[in-house]
């Protein structure tokens, strides 16, 4: 199971543009019965909701990108394959282990699947 903070950010998002919402219905009525102390009770309520709302924004663009930055070291220390084709047209292959340094070029798809066995998947 993987837990992602962006679903909780995006939770949060919509928590608080409910929030505001209501709060804006809720302000509209106190003015309409003219009711000055709870409109400026409400007022108040908003300034702090939007303030935090806000503040939370800047929070949640900060963990995304420090989670994609998280990823891109996590996938610098995945090994790697390519396969390509040499000139004439026959399959080869090329690993790199980041973690071990080592690295195999073939073209024995048996030699890669040994290397790989071998060097990751024993590791």
């Amino acid at each position: 199971m993987t837990f992602s903070t962006a679903g909780q950010a995006t939770l949060t998002q919509t928590h608080q543009a409910n929030l505001l919402t209501s709060l804006a219905r809720r302000l509209e009525a106190a003015r309409a019965h003219h009711d000055q102390q709870l409109v400026a009770a409400l007022q108040n309520e908003q300034e702090q909701l939007s303030a935090s709302a806000q503040s939370a924004s800047a929070g949640s663009r900060l963990e995304q990108k420090w989670m994609g930055f998280a990823e891109t070291l996590s996938d610098w220390t995945k090994v790697q394959i390519e396969q390509t084709t040499d000139n004439q047209g026959n399959p080869a292959w090329y690993a790199y282990n980041p973690e071990a340094g080592e690295a195999v070029f073939t073209q024995s798809k048996e030699e890669m699947n040994q290397w790989i066995k071998t060097n990751y998947w024993s590791k």
